[in-house]
C-alpha cells in the first residue's frame, strides 16, 4: 500500500505545477480567466497541504491542552475555507471550458477590451501563438489595425483566431477545473482517513478501558462473596461454639458433676453419679 505521506506531497506538487501553467498560459494569451481565480488555484494546493499535515497536529495539541469547544473548531475553519475556494474555482472554470454562447461572449469581450485599450502586444501574442489574424475573421480587429488586412498581407495568414484561441481557453479552463476537483477529492479522502484514525484510536482506548473495568468488577464480584460467606459463617461458627459451650458448660466450667439420688424403689438409698 502506498504511503499517504509520500502520495499526498507528490500529488500536491503536480497540481501546483499545473496551476502555475494555467496562470502563465492565461497571462500570455490574455485568456478571459480572472487573475484572482488563477492565483487561488495556485494557492489551493498549499492550503490543502496545511489541512493534511498541520490541522491534525493542531487538533491533537488543542485536545491535550484541554481547549474549549470553540477553540477546537478553529482548525476546521481552514477546511471550510478550502472547500469554499474549491467550489468557487470549479464553478468559474466549468463555465470556461463548456462550449456555448457564454464562452463566445467571454472571448469576444476580452478581445474587444484589448482592442479598445490598443494593447497591440497582447493581440500580437495571440496572433503569433496560433498563426492567425483577427478574431472572427483575418480582418476583424486584427493588429496592426490600419489597413485592416495588414496582418493578413504581412504574415500571409488566412485564418481567424477565435477557433484556436477558444480551444486554448477550453483546455486551460479544463486544467483549472481538474486541479479544483483533484484538490476536493484529496480533501475528502483526508477527512475520511482522519475520521477513521480517530475512530480507531477511540476504539483502542475503549478496548483498553474495558478489560480494566471488567477485571475490577470481576475482582469485586469474586471478593465480595468470600466476605459475605465469611460473615455468614462466622455467626454459625460462633453459634456452634456458644451452643457447645452452653451444652457442655457443666464440663467445660471445671466444676465436678452433681450427685443426685435416683429415687427408684429399693434403690432409693443408692446414689448415682
Amino acid at each position: 500500500m502506498l504511503n499517504s505521506a509520500i502520495v499526498y506531497p507528490l500529488l500536491l506538487v503536480v497540481l501546483t505545477a499545473v496551476a502555475i501553467y494555467v496562470q502563465v498560459t492565461s497571462s500570455t494569451l490574455s485568456l478571459p480567466i480572472a487573475t484572482g481565480t488563477s492565483v487561488l488555484t495556485i494557492l489551493l494546493p498549499f492550503i490543502a497541504a496545511a489541512n493534511i499535515f498541520v490541522t491534525p497536529a493542531v487538533t491533537r495539541l488543542l485536545r491535550r491542552r484541554g481547549a474549549s469547544e470553540i477553540q477546537r473548531l478553529l482548525p476546521h475553519a481552514l477546511q471550510i475555507i478550502q472547500g469554499i475556494i474549491t467550489i468557487v474555482i470549479a464553478t468559474q472554470s466549468f463555465e470556461g471550458f463548456v462550449p456555448g454562447q457564454n464562452l463566445s461572449c467571454n472571448l469576444k469581450g476580452n478581445w474587444q477590451q484589448l482592442w479598445s485599450r490598443k494593447d497591440g502586444r497582447a493581440i500580437e501574442r495571440i496572433q503569433d501563438s496560433f498563426n492567425c489574424c483577427g478574431l472572427n475573421s483575418p480582418r476583424d480587429m486584427a493588429w496592426p489595425p490600419k489597413p485592416s488586412d495588414t496582418c493578413q498581407q504581412l504574415y500571409n495568414r488566412h485564418i481567424a483566431c477565435v477557433v484556436p484561441w477558444g480551444a486554448s481557453m477550453q483546455r486551460t479552463s479544463g486544467l483549472e477545473f481538474g486541479v479544483a476537483i483533484a484538490i476536493g477529492l484529496i480533501q475528502l479522502a483526508n477527512l475520511v482517513l482522519f475520521r477513521l484514525r480517530n475512530s480507531s484510536d477511540g476504539g483502542v482506548r475503549a478496548y483498553r478501558r474495558l478489560p480494566q473495568i471488567f477485571s475490577s468488577n470481576q475482582h469485586d464480584r469474586l471478593i465480595e462473596p468470600d466476605h459475605e460467606e465469611a460473615d455468614e459463617d462466622e455467626p454459625e461458627e460462633n453459634g456452634n461454639r456458644n451452643g457447645l459451650n452452653r451444652s457442655y458448660g457443666a464440663i467445660d466450667d471445671g466444676r465436678p458433676p452433681r450427685v443426685e439420688p435416683s429415687g427408684l424403689g429399693e434403690d432409693a438409698n443408692q446414689w448415682r453419679s
